[in-house]
């Protein structure tokens, strides 16, 4: 009694810490000792007092229906805003277990105390309380029943839906803009002819608009068009972001005939300076749905304001999008901005040229070329090929000699490109950096000669002096698939750097065929790790069951990425010997290896799951265990829930306790 009385005084200290600790202390004790200093604390005027009683009151065993009943009492009070937001918020925390006690106040005879009780029930979110929501929304007060509204479109659902629509037949312009965002956060389709007459309303076109974006269909679209003629800027706004939001529902056809169509109808007209206008203010995600707009409208006039937004990175992809949707359209624009362009803008310009293949900027192009940024000629010269611009064959060749590597390889690249329109240029000029000193010309020359179909060139340089022109001339070499270049490979098998043999041994395997298997075999053998996995990838491939016998043999020997090689190269040959082996690797001490065995496994069979599942599920690495979890989740689907829920009781990683908890999330 003491104790409680040193308590209820510390209640009352001006000091807030110690009215904190105080009530930290009623904690403990029964409800009928504290309950006069807990309530009298829930109105504390301290945020943090308040906190704290709130903890303690929900820490009881148990809180009665006749506690809530004091919480509801609570939001009477007129002159403490504490001690109602202090029973908001118990009531919210004690969730479905206040839902009955609530729902006899839902008619109270005090307005504020039905909003308040209508908003816990939405926070809450049981659906228990969807009936006397519904019931809500016929409430003499204009505020509770758009509280109601709210409220049922946080729930979610759909049983409210035909009941919000019946109040949007109301007067009340902010009941009924509160439904449409009711129905927006529902989601589920409406009857179109009870909301787009709304659209006559100037104070609820915005509501329109969103709500059509989020249930519209096709029949949407006109409405959504002509709402992009709105002079109100959010108006305007809320009608892209939903067409576009319909126009991704839609069938390709569909979209293109009804919406695509009449959105290229905007072309040239004044509407378009509104949507213009609004990407200098809105957000990244309206930003989008107005850029893809303006890229199906095809106005020239939208060819700056999307260079602008390619120096955003997060915008950047939308507007080459846009651009590539409106084609040749914006050639013309891209080709007079180039002289009048910054340096960054530039880069833009000739990078969308490229991509949309524009022929006629081939001056631009070639002044991209000669500029003193090495970026945009880069840029410029790669464009050029992509074109197939022949014509500035010259100026993309002389770029060969170019001191910044970037330009020189995008060179290599356009005149790579250009080998089907320019071959006798471009084989000349391979010739000629084939014969060159500097080792990066002649392996450029190697991949010129790919584009020509030259093999027997090839074959000269796998013999170069440098090791780099020789695995370039190797890799180049597979490429054309063509096994009568077979024994130029299988001589590079034996080159004295292990880069050329390996990269020989991965070419045999791009080729192919029964010639191909004793050479790998023998690759086998090699002192460098990094050929033996070439080797047996290459094996994988061929799927020869003659080449049983070598890759069982390394098996038994092999560790680390060889092990993981042979294993996969196994699974190639022969996949019920791949799962027996597998199973054993499962053993393996290195967890790179269990990991293998377990994707090579979830391939092929769900009945080692079992078997294996309690060592896998308490293997020491957290990789090994968020592997297996993967697959077993995979394979068995909702059976794997409880064995899901027990791993997570003992999981002490938090990287695979959160991979567990989205895995339920998504079962549940």
């Amino acid at each position: 009694m003491e104790k409680m009385q040193t308590l209820s005084g510390q209640l009352r200290s001006p000091d807030e810490e110690i009215r904190r600790l105080a009530v930290m202390g009623l904690t403990g004790y029964p409800l009928a000792e504290i309950k006069e200093n807990l309530y009298f604390a829930l109105g504390d005027g301290s945020w943090r007092v308040r906190k704290e009683a709130v903890n303690a009151l929900l820490t009881l065993s148990s809180v009665t229906a006749d506690v809530m009943e004091d919480l509801v009492v609570m939001l009477r009070s007129p002159d403490n805003a504490g001690l109602r937001n202090s029973a908001v918020e118990a009531l919210a925390r004690l969730g479905s277990q206040a839902v009955s006690v609530l729902s006899r106040h839902v008619d109270d005879g005090d307005h504020d105390v039905r909003r308040f009780v209508i908003d816990i029930l939405g926070e809450i979110g049981a659906v228990e309380s969807v009936p006397f929501l519904i019931r809500a929304l016929d409430d003499p007060d204009p505020n509770v029943c758009a509280a109601a509204a709210e409220n049922l479109g946080k729930i979610g659902d759909d049983r409210a839906l035909p009941f919000l629509i019946q109040a949007l037949a109301k007067t009340d312009i902010w009941l009924r803009y509160t439904v449409l965002e009711a129905l927006v956060r529902i989601g589920k389709p409406v009857p179109l002819g009870v909301v787009t007459p709304l659209a006559g309303e100037n104070l609820l076109k915005k509501g329109v608009f969103d709500c059509l974006g989020a249930v519209g269909n096709v029949e949407a679209v006109p409405l959504l068009v002509e709402g992009l003629k709105e002079r109100v800027k959010s108006a305007r706004e809320a009608a892209a972001g939903a067409l576009v939001k319909v126009r991704e529902r839609l069938p390709a056809g569909v979209a293109k005939r009804e919406a695509d169509s009449r959105l290229r109808e905007l072309k040239g007209s004044p509407y378009v300076e509104g949507i213009l206008a609004s990407l200098d203010t809105c957000d990244k995600s309206l930003k989008e749905s107005l850029v893809k707009l303006l890229g199906i409208i095809g106005d020239d006039r939208a060819t700056g304001q999307m260079l602008k937004g390619c120096r955003d990175d997060r915008l950047r992809r939308c507007c080459l999008l846009a651009f590539k949707e409106m084609g040749r359209t914006c050639a013309s624009s891209l080709v007079d901005a180039f002289p009048f362009a910054d340096e960054e803008e530039r880069r833009f310009i000739a990078y969308v040229c490229g991509e949309l293949r524009i022929e006629d900027c081939a001056s631009l192009l070639r002044e991209g070329m000669r500029d003193v940024d090495p970026v945009l000629r880069e840029v410029s010269v790669v464009s050029a090929g992509k074109v197939g611009l022949a014509a500035l064959f010259d100026e993309i060749a002389a770029l060969l000699d170019d001191t910044d590597r970037g330009v020189r390889e995008g060179a290599i690249e356009a005149l790579f490109r250009l080998a089907d329109r320019a071959g006798e240029p471009v084989l000349k000029t391979a010739l000629r950096l084939a014969s060159d000193e500097c080792p990066e010309k002649r392996r450029n020359a190697a991949i010129l000669f790919v584009s020509l179909n030259e093999g027997e060139k090839l074959s000269f340089l796998i013999k170069d002096e440098d090791a780099g022109v020789r695995k370039t001339a190797v890799l180049s070499l597979a490429k054309l698939k063509a096994g009568k270049y077979l024994g130029s490979l299988v001589l590079a098998l034996a080159d004295e750097e292990s880069d050329v043999r390996s990269a020989a041994a991965g070419a045999l395997g791009d080729i192919g065929g029964d010639d191909v298997l004793e050479p790998l075999l023998l690759a086998l053998k090699d002192e460098d790790r990094r050929v033996e996995c070439a080797a047996l990838k290459s094996l994988g491939k061929l799927g020869s069951e003659r080449a049983l016998p070598a890759v069982m043999a390394i098996l038994d020997k092999a560790d680390g990425p060889v092990m993981i090689a042979a294993l996969e190269a196994l699974e190639g040959i022969s996949g019920d010997t791949s799962c027996e082996v597998a199973k054993s690797a499962l053993e393996n001490p290195d967890e790179e290896v269990v990991k293998a065995a377990i994707e090579i496994l979830a391939r092929h069979d769900v009945t080692w799951l079992g078997e294996y599942r309690e060592r896998l599920l308490t293997h020491p690495h957290w990789d090994v265990r968020s592997s297996f979890i993967r697959a077993m989740a995979a394979l068995w689907g909702t059976r794997s829930l409880p064995y899901i829920q027990s791993a997570l009781e003992t999981e002490s990683d938090e990287q695979v306790k959160g991979q567990l908890v989205e895995l339920m999330g998504r079962m549940r």
